[in-house]
């Protein structure tokens, strides 16, 4: 078998390819990768606490904080005490992110498309089916 062949290398290639394309636009929001992702989540659920996203993001609590505290200290978001828990804060927009929040998401939704682009629509279903039963892989029983 050739490295070409090897999935992770394949989707790994992918990734920063693709990485690259919405590099390019968010630059002018002084944002990162990471940052922009965790913001668009944040766009399409305002007022969850830190453990939600990270569950949303698939990322780990760490790194979610060091994500939630750039994102603050930019102004992209707030944390403010949950009403039900005050020892909980929850993560909120800022007025300056619903100014920009337009411009994000369209920014999104097009670099998004130029992908999308590329299947039709059974493609693109089967492409979701595909990385779905990888992100499913248990490396334990070694089945997809």
């Amino acid at each position: 078998m050739l490295f070409e062949d090897c999935v992770c290398f394949r989707l790994g290639k992918t990734v920063r390819r693709v990485t690259k394309a919405y590099r390019q636009e968010i630059s002018k929001y002084n944002l990162t990768h990471g940052q922009f992702f965790m913001m668009l989540a944040i766009l399409e659920e305002d007022g969850l606490l830190p453990s939600e996203i990270a569950e949303k993001t698939s990322q780990d609590r760490a790194t979610t904080t060091g994500l939630l505290d750039r994102l603050e200290k930019e102004g992209w978001i707030e944390r403010k005490a949950d009403r039900a828990d005050r020892r909980s804060l929850r993560i909120f927009l800022t007025q300056y992110a619903l100014d920009h929040k337009k411009n994000i998401m369209t920014l999104f939704e097009e670099t998004n498309q130029k992908f999308l682009n590329c299947f039709s629509q059974d493609e693109w279903a089967q492409m979701q089916d595909f990385l779905t039963r990888l992100d499913q892989f248990n490396d334990s029983d070694q089945v997809c």
